[in-house]
């Protein structure tokens, strides 16, 4: 049952990193929303998951910087290399 309640010692974000994220998250919103109006055009949701994937590689980037733990940082940059794979294979572009 500790494993789940256990306490998580998290960095504060610098408040440029704050602001791109709420930024990134408006757009995807915005993105959610363009796609439902557009007759559930599936480009909308391949640009979605291309900002989770460049979300995923800065939160990657952000954890590297704060000196945490290898298995941290490296499972947000796999996370944000699929997602990438997974917009590219969205949207077509190879």
């Amino acid at each position: 049952m500790g494993l789940f309640f256990e306490k998580v010692k998290r960095t504060k974000s610098s408040k440029g990193i704050v602001v791109i994220r709420i930024i990134v998250a408006i757009a995807m919103i915005a993105l959610f929303f363009l796609g439902y109006r557009d007759d559930f055009n599936s480009t909308y949701l391949g640009y979605v998951i291309l900002l989770a994937g460049l979300m995923n590689i800065m939160n990657g980037v952000e954890s590297h910087l704060h000196r945490e733990e290898k298995k941290v940082y490296m499972m947000d940059y796999l996370l944000g290399i699929l997602f990438l794979f997974m917009a590219i294979t969205q949207l077509e572009m190879i």
